[in-house]
Protein backbone atom coordinates (compact mmCIF):
# COMPACT_ATOMS: atom_id res chain seq x y z
CA UNK A 1 0.00 0.00 0.00
CA UNK A 2 1.49 3.80 -1.00
CA UNK A 3 0.59 6.05 1.06
CA UNK A 4 -1.81 8.98 -0.60
CA UNK A 5 0.19 12.04 1.04
CA UNK A 6 3.58 10.99 1.05
CA UNK A 7 3.57 8.26 -1.65
CA UNK A 8 5.97 6.38 0.38
CA UNK A 9 5.16 2.49 1.23
CA UNK A 10 2.36 2.80 3.85
CA UNK A 11 3.42 0.22 5.75
CA UNK A 12 5.90 -2.84 6.12
CA UNK A 13 4.70 -6.32 6.17
CA UNK A 14 5.73 -7.36 9.61
CA UNK A 15 4.52 -4.10 11.05
CA UNK A 16 1.11 -4.86 9.08
CA UNK A 17 1.74 -8.62 10.36
CA UNK A 18 2.31 -8.37 14.18
CA UNK A 19 1.01 -4.33 15.38
CA UNK A 20 -1.81 -2.39 15.49
CA UNK A 21 -0.42 0.02 13.34
CA UNK A 22 -0.07 3.79 15.72
CA UNK A 23 -4.24 2.71 16.38
CA UNK A 24 -6.70 1.22 18.75
CA UNK A 25 -7.74 -2.28 19.09
CA UNK A 26 -11.40 -1.36 17.48
CA UNK A 27 -9.88 0.70 14.86
CA UNK A 28 -7.42 -2.00 13.64
CA UNK A 29 -10.01 -4.59 13.11
CA UNK A 30 -12.34 -1.74 11.35
CA UNK A 31 -9.24 -1.35 8.60
CA UNK A 32 -7.62 1.76 10.44
CA UNK A 33 -3.76 2.50 10.65
CA UNK A 34 -1.37 5.23 10.49
CA UNK A 35 1.49 5.47 8.00
CA UNK A 36 4.99 4.63 9.26
CA UNK A 37 6.82 7.04 7.39
CA UNK A 38 4.37 10.68 7.81
CA UNK A 39 2.14 9.18 10.31
CA UNK A 40 -1.36 10.04 8.21
CA UNK A 41 -4.19 8.12 9.86
CA UNK A 42 -5.44 6.08 6.64
CA UNK A 43 -8.27 3.33 6.03
CA UNK A 44 -7.80 0.25 4.25
CA UNK A 45 -10.99 0.53 1.28
CA UNK A 46 -10.87 -2.41 -0.81
CA UNK A 47 -8.53 -4.69 -2.26
CA UNK A 48 -6.57 -5.81 -5.63
CA UNK A 49 -7.89 -8.51 -8.12
CA UNK A 50 -5.21 -10.66 -6.66
CA UNK A 51 -5.67 -10.38 -3.37
CA UNK A 52 -8.94 -12.03 -3.91
CA UNK A 53 -7.53 -14.82 -5.79
CA UNK A 54 -5.56 -15.71 -2.80
CA UNK A 55 -8.34 -16.01 -0.90
CA UNK A 56 -10.17 -18.28 -3.59
CA UNK A 57 -7.44 -20.44 -3.99
CA UNK A 58 -7.20 -20.82 -0.45
CA UNK A 59 -10.51 -21.88 -0.02
CA UNK A 60 -10.62 -24.32 -2.64
CA UNK A 61 -6.96 -25.70 -1.28
CA UNK A 62 -8.69 -25.91 2.02
CA UNK A 63 -11.58 -27.62 0.97
CA UNK A 64 -9.61 -29.80 -1.08
CA UNK A 65 -7.69 -30.74 2.21
CA UNK A 66 -10.94 -31.53 4.34
CA UNK A 67 -12.24 -33.96 1.57
CA UNK A 68 -9.16 -35.66 1.45
CA UNK A 69 -8.45 -36.17 5.21
CA UNK A 70 -9.62 -39.73 4.75
CA UNK A 71 -7.01 -41.04 2.43
CA UNK A 72 -4.85 -38.96 3.83
CA UNK A 73 -5.38 -40.58 7.41
CA UNK A 74 -4.82 -43.70 5.52
CA UNK A 75 -1.88 -42.91 3.73
CA UNK A 76 -0.08 -40.84 6.18
CA UNK A 77 -1.39 -41.59 9.66
CA UNK A 78 -3.27 -39.56 12.16
CA UNK A 79 -0.26 -37.57 13.35
CA UNK A 80 1.58 -36.64 9.89
CA UNK A 81 -1.84 -35.79 8.69
CA UNK A 82 -2.10 -33.13 11.65
CA UNK A 83 0.91 -31.90 11.02
CA UNK A 84 0.35 -31.44 7.21
CA UNK A 85 -2.59 -29.44 8.56
CA UNK A 86 -1.09 -27.03 10.88
CA UNK A 87 1.33 -26.08 8.56
CA UNK A 88 -0.85 -25.92 5.39
CA UNK A 89 -2.90 -23.19 7.55
CA UNK A 90 -0.04 -21.38 9.03
CA UNK A 91 1.25 -20.78 5.15
CA UNK A 92 -2.00 -19.97 3.86
CA UNK A 93 -2.76 -16.94 6.96
CA UNK A 94 0.75 -15.85 5.73
CA UNK A 95 -0.20 -15.54 1.80
CA UNK A 96 -3.58 -13.79 3.09
CA UNK A 97 -1.85 -11.35 5.10
CA UNK A 98 0.71 -10.45 2.81
CA UNK A 99 -2.39 -10.22 0.02
CA UNK A 100 -3.78 -7.65 2.59
CA UNK A 101 -0.78 -6.24 2.92
CA UNK A 102 0.55 -5.97 -1.03
CA UNK A 103 -3.08 -5.50 -2.62
CA UNK A 104 -4.77 -3.32 -0.08
CA UNK A 105 -5.83 -0.07 -1.53
CA UNK A 106 -5.98 2.55 1.51
CA UNK A 107 -7.90 6.07 1.51
CA UNK A 108 -6.38 9.41 3.54
CA UNK A 109 -8.56 9.86 6.80
CA UNK A 110 -9.75 12.88 8.03
CA UNK A 111 -9.95 13.25 11.15
CA UNK A 112 -11.69 16.60 11.85
CA UNK A 113 -14.70 15.45 9.67
CA UNK A 114 -14.67 12.11 9.89
CA UNK A 115 -14.53 12.05 5.81
CA UNK A 116 -12.06 10.50 3.46
CA UNK A 117 -10.61 11.61 0.93
CA UNK A 118 -10.00 8.56 -2.15
CA UNK A 119 -6.70 7.19 -3.20
CA UNK A 120 -5.48 3.79 -4.50
CA UNK A 121 -2.00 1.92 -3.86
Amino acid sequence: MTCPSCNQTASSFLRSAFSLQGVSISKSIQGYFKCQNCGTPLRVTSFGKRFWLFFVSAAIVLALFVLLVPYLFAIFGAGATEIIWIILVFFIVFVLQFGTWKYGHAEKVDTDTNSTAKASA
